[in-house]
Order: structure tokens, then C-alpha cells, then sequence
């Protein structure tokens, strides 16, 4: 030991912190959180045991923006031979969902711009068939009931999920306002994207990326589905869009 050191002993303490006590920040003032993502190393993802979500109708849905698309591309999945995603491969949205040992995916052919705009994907499962929603408007449907595969895998928000877990195909771009309800949400011609999603009873998971607490996006359903960010993705802050807007 040289003179003018001192060697302290290391003593580490666990503190105690329960997310589920935690509830999420409200935006700013004339601003909102979303999930900006590089394409390359950055994603979210929400545990499989945190997703309540047994066999029947279900509604998957997101608003997202794309600085460009892949051949591959996905987008919000908990795929990899079981459950539903959506993906955009060269910016054509489908949802998927594994019914009875085969996918069944309602495809829109006409493809989205990279271009930075904002679109609404919602997915629906009604217990008779698979319907695709693009801003509000149907673009597809596929006739189809069964029981949905499960997997233990994650939720990734912001590309497909691997075998182990991980993201993959991985968005270069931004997503806001992803929701999981139990119940088919939407059905007819068209409905009005809400612009920021509410919770009830059937939500199972809302993320509106404005509530953090380090590497974590909270979950303003009730039921604690917390996301955690991975890699480079990151919350953004961004001027609060108008109705008209997105």
C-alpha cells in the first residue's frame, strides 16, 4: 500500500423494487415517449408469463413509423412456430396467427412507404377468422378458428423473436401505442384509430413509452407487463401529435 491510499472493503445492498407498485408517468407537456429503434441492435421485449392471454378472440395493435423496410421485417411478434405477430416485410403489413398447427396470416399486398409516416396496424382474431386493419380500414381477411400454439417466448416489440428469445428482423424506425386485449376490438369496413389507446378490463398490455424506470417501459394496464429495452432502443420524446396527424 503507497502512501496517500486507502483501500476500503466492498459491501453491496439489494434495494427493493416492485414495478407493479410503480404506475406510468403522464407525457409532458406537449410531448409523448416512443420507441425509436436502429435496425440492428435494439428492440423491447415483454415476458411470456406476463401475457394473460388464453385461447379465444384477441386484438393486436400498434402505431408505427419506418425509416426503411427489409425483406424480412418484422414489426410486434411472438411468433417463432406458435402464437401471432404482425410483420412488414418491403412494407407489406400481415398478422399472423397459429391456429390449429399452421399459421394463418391476413396479408395486405399494397405495400407501406418508408417514408416516416405514422400508420395503425390492428390485428384481429375474432374465434371465426383472422382480419388485418391498416389505418383503420380492413385489408384483409382469412376465415380460419382453432386452438392458438403457445411458446414461453417474449413479446419483441420492434422485430420478430428468435428461438432463444431474442430479437431479430429488426425494425429501423419508431412504435408507439401498442396494446393486447382479449376480444375482438374491431370488426365492419372501418373504424377511427384511437391516437393514444385507453385500458379497460380486456387490456392486457398498453405501452405508451412515456412512463420509464431504467431500462424499463411501464405498463398502463393493470396487469404489470412491463417492457424491458434492449440494446439501443431507446424512448424518444417527441412534439405531441394531433388527431389528424397520426
Amino acid at each position: 500500500l503507497s502512501t496517500g491510499e486507502l483501500r476500503l472493503s466492498e459491501r453491496r445492498f439489494a434495494l427493493p423494487l416492485d414495478l407493479e407498485e410503480l404506475v406510468p408517468s403522464a407525457p409532458r407537456d406537449g410531448e409523448e415517449g416512443v420507441l425509436h429503434l436502429d435496425g440492428s441492435a435494439g428492440w423491447a421485449a415483454v415476458e411470456s408469463d406476463a401475457l394473460e392471454l388464453g385461447d379465444g378472440p384477441f386484438t393486436l395493435e400498434c402505431h408505427f413509423r419506418a425509416e426503411r423496410f427489409a425483406a424480412r421485417q418484422g414489426l410486434v411478434n411472438k411468433t417463432e412456430g406458435a402464437e401471432y405477430g404482425f410483420f412488414v416485410n418491403r412494407g407489406v403489413p400481415e398478422f399472423l396467427v397459429h391456429l390449429d398447427g399452421k399459421y394463418v396470416g391476413a396479408r395486405d399486398e399494397r405495400a407501406l412507404a418508408a417514408d416516416g409516416a405514422w400508420h395503425h396496424l390492428a390485428g384481429v382474431y375474432d374465434g371465426e377468422g383472422v382480419s388485418l386493419y391498416v389505418d383503420g380500414e380492413l385489408r384483409a381477411r382469412r376465415e380460419a378458428s382453432g386452438r392458438r400454439r403457445r411458446n414461453v417466448l417474449p413479446l419483441v416489440i420492434g422485430g420478430d423473436v428468435d428461438s432463444k428469445g431474442q430479437g431479430d428482423s429488426l425494425l429501423a424506425g419508431a412504435l408507439d401505442e401498442v396494446r393486447l386485449s382479449r376480444g375482438a376490438r374491431y370488426s365492419g369496413p372501418s373504424f377511427v384509430p384511437e391516437r393514444r389507446h385507453g385500458t379497460d378490463v380486456d387490456t392486457l398490455l398498453l405501452l405508451h413509452f412515456d412512463g420509464e424506470v431504467g431500462p424499463w417501459t411501464l405498463d398502463s394496464s393493470s396487469h404489470g407487463a412491463h417492457a424491458l429495452r434492449v440494446g439501443t432502443g431507446r424512448v424518444e420524446r417527441i412534439a405531441a401529435p394531433s388527431a389528424t396527424e397520426r
